[in-house]
């Protein structure tokens, strides 16, 4: 079905070879004596036969050989014209956006409480790296990278395209490996900077999302301090709960829910297994960069089609030809 909002059209990338076409009525009336003129096929008579002195008029068939000579010529003069047939327009690949993944490894994050299923728990590590390796594997086209959480914040994979890293170090990961803190001010300020540069390099800013138990117990940086700085540099956070009963921050600190919603962000409290793969379509649904429009269509080459069109009429012509009568030999 034809779209008449971006219809398909026949284009040509050499249209100057369709000159070559202007000559062609002239051709028809010298090719046709030509192939009346041709000598007729010597053959025995007896000479009482009457008329055979008399010229053959031109057959049918000949005018039928002139006029597939002429279309041959013209099928090869459109076939280097290189006709082209413009289709629908190719739809735009999904938008590519870069994520930062804040993640907790710290000691608490051990906690086997996480609920997987009808009286079974994993740890909560466990069940965060279930749900990033399913939110990574949902956005084939964007880019990550990766801060850890323990004593103190750090880098452990850079903005990368290579889905494959990624998932290598995520399955890396252990709880309580890196001393006994959450350094939870920290990852987000370093997350906070990292975005905030990108954003005054003229680069598009990465999505944030925070995946942790809810607790701060050390680092340099209160979360508090980390609100103010997002909030000054315009920073959406996104913050998955993985601490199924929850639990109230310091006195003076803001609670995972409200880290997002006085950013502008969105809260997730990943109870479950079902609802930590919700997640993927929350934060999609939240905050998803513009389509781009798409600019490219289909293009189907039609010269293949004129070169063997070309070819079989030439082909008939000449079989028609081997039974004209004035045909020699």
């Amino acid at each position: 079905m034809i779209d008449f909002d971006m219809p398909s059209a026949l284009s040509m990338t050499a249209p100057w070879w369709l000159l070559a076409l202007l000559p062609l009525p002239w051709f028809y009336a010298p090719i046709r004596r030509y192939l009346a003129s041709r000598p007729a096929a010597v053959m025995l008579r007896h000479p009482l036969v009457e008329g055979s002195e008399h010229a053959r008029p031109p057959s049918r068939r000949v005018q039928t050989i002139a006029g597939l000579w002429l279309g041959a010529y013209a099928a090869l003069v459109i076939g280097l014209a290189n006709p082209v047939w413009e289709g629908d327009f190719i739809p735009a690949p999904p938008p590519a956006r870069s994520i930062l993944l804040l993640v907790d490894a710290s000691p608490s994050m051990q906690a086997e409480d996480f609920p997987a299923g009808k009286d079974h728990f994993i740890s909560r590590i466990d069940a965060m790296k279930q749900g990033l390796l399913r939110f990574i594997a949902a956005r084939p086209q964007d880019r990550f990278s990766l801060i850890v959480v323990t004593d103190s914040a750090g880098t452990l994979v850079p903005m990368t395209a290579d889905h494959a890293v990624l998932e290598y170090w995520i399955r890396q990961l252990r709880a309580g490996i890196n001393g006994s803190d959450t350094a939870l001010g920290d990852g987000l300020a370093m997350a906070i900077r990292s975005i905030a540069a990108q954003s005054q390099a003229g680069q598009p800013a990465p999505l944030l999302v925070v995946w942790t138990d809810g607790f701060s117990t050390g680092g340099l940086m209160t979360p508090a301090e980390a609100l103010v700085l997002a909030r000054s540099y315009h920073i959406h956070l996104f913050t998955v709960n993985l601490a199924p009963k929850g639990g109230p921050p310091e006195d003076g600190q803001p609670s995972l829910a409200e880290l997002a919603d006085l950013t502008g962000g969105k809260p997730i409290l990943a109870g479950d297994i079902a609802a930590m793969n919700e997640v993927t379509n929350q934060v999609a649904l939240s905050e998803s960069p513009k389509a781009a429009l798409s600019t490219e269509r289909r293009h189907i080459p039609l010269y293949a089609g004129f070169v063997i069109l070309a070819a079989l009429l030439l082909l008939f012509a000449q079989a028609l030809l081997w039974q004209e009568p004035g045909a020699e030999g």
